[in-house]
């Protein structure tokens, strides 16, 4: 008789386990089942997004304006000569405003006026003496027997 009781209670553990082992197994498969379902859900609205988005882009002007070569070509040429002219325009702004801030402006004469000291050289200085070489009469070297110092 003991070995029939004995008999029993392994039987029942061994019940025991498999019947853990099987609910273990449930409890996996549904928390498995229950990360698919977030999966699939996510995807769905992801899916969902990105079928919008292609709707919004098939209406875009850019993938209507590309159809039509010609259209492309003058797309394009009307964007190259805006490019060109706003170029020029902002040549022109810029210079002129170069050209207006530095033309009176006291630190740049006094910056130039450094530079000449510190190279030794004065414009003044350089005029009396260009003027007085053009002045004098030199001896003709060519042996034409005409003076070129004079001619202004």
């Amino acid at each position: 008789m003991s070995k029939t009781i004995e008999e029993k209670k392994i039987h029942e553990k061994n019940i025991v386990k498999e019947v853990s082992f099987v609910e273990k197994e449930l409890l996996l498969n549904s928390l498995t089942q229950q990360e698919l379902l977030k999966t699939t859900t996510d995807l769905n609205r992801t899916i969902q997004e990105l079928t919008k988005t292609l709707k919004l882009l098939e209406e875009h002007e850019y993938l209507t304006l590309h159809k039509n070569k010609w259209k492309l070509i003058g797309y394009n040429i009307f964007l190259g000569m805006l490019f060109a002219i706003g170029t020029v325009f902002g040549l022109v702004l810029l210079s002129w405003l170069t050209l207006h801030f530095f033309r009176d402006s006291a630190m740049l004469t006094q910056i130039v006026q450094n530079q000449l000291k510190v190279r030794q050289f004065d414009i003044g200085e350089m005029r009396e003496k260009v003027k007085n070489e053009l002045s004098t009469p030199h001896a003709d070297t060519s042996g034409s027997g005409k003076n070129w110092s004079g001619l202004k």
